[in-house]
């Protein structure tokens, strides 16, 4: 194998190399519903679009965030709801469409109390394609002061559709339900083994250019 061979041989797989990591460190966007102004029911994010709607009631945004413990978001406003300020147990569904298949990594509830002692919790039902998973208050989170704040990270969530429902207890105030503040969304990497397999065929490529001309 001559020196050109061995060098173009390397350099392909230092290329490939490259390719697969820039394409592997997909950073998360946020969509974050507690900003003001409001980001909108239809939009872009990430390489992808989404939008937003309800089932049962108006989709509402606008109630002001006035707990203590919201913090990584702007925490101006509630979040989403139907209806009233929040998504309420019973027919209220927020369902989030998108234009395709994504990675959702983390997920940020208000409103989501638990009853002082933690007797009663409310919780958040989000289910996705091909299955659901649910979220139940934190004990530090009760009705007065606080923000019924729940943060979610480091899920791997592969779907294209996403619809919120209240399926808990409550909180001993009134009826179980919640504001969704924020999701994290990434685009879906490619597989290792197709990134491979394209740099490969490209270096075919580039290895027979190299032996034609020689010839």
């Amino acid at each position: 194998m001559n020196f050109l061979v061995k060098n173009s041989i390397k350099s392909i797989f230092l290329f490939s190399f490259v390719l697969l990591m820039s394409v592997l460190k997909v950073d998360a966007a946020t969509l974050d519903f507690t900003q003001n102004p409001y980001v909108g029911n239809t939009g872009v994010i990430g390489n992808t679009t989404y939008s937003i709607s309800a089932i049962g009631g108006t989709l509402t945004w606008g109630q002001n965030q006035d707990g203590n413990s919201c913090i990584g978001l702007a925490c101006q406003k509630d979040g989403l709801g139907i209806g009233d300020d929040e998504i309420t147990i019973g027919n209220e569904q927020l369902i989030i469409d998108f234009g395709s298949v994504v990675r959702i990594t983390g997920f940020t509830f208000l409103d989501l109390f638990s009853s002082a002692g933690g007797v009663n919790k409310e919780r958040a039902v989000v289910t996705y394609n091909g299955g659901a998973m649910f979220f139940d208050a934190l004990i530090s989170e009760t009705p007065g002061s606080d923000s019924g704040i729940l943060t979610v990270n480091g899920l791997q969530i592969m779907t294209n559709k996403l619809v919120f429902t209240a399926g808990g207890t409550n909180d001993n105030v009134g009826m179980d339900d919640f504001a969704l503040a924020a999701i994290e969304v990434s685009p879906v990497p490619l597989p290792p083994a197709l990134i491979m397999f394209g740099a490969a065929l490209g270096g075919i490529g580039f290895l027979g250019r190299k032996k034609r001309k020689a010839n």
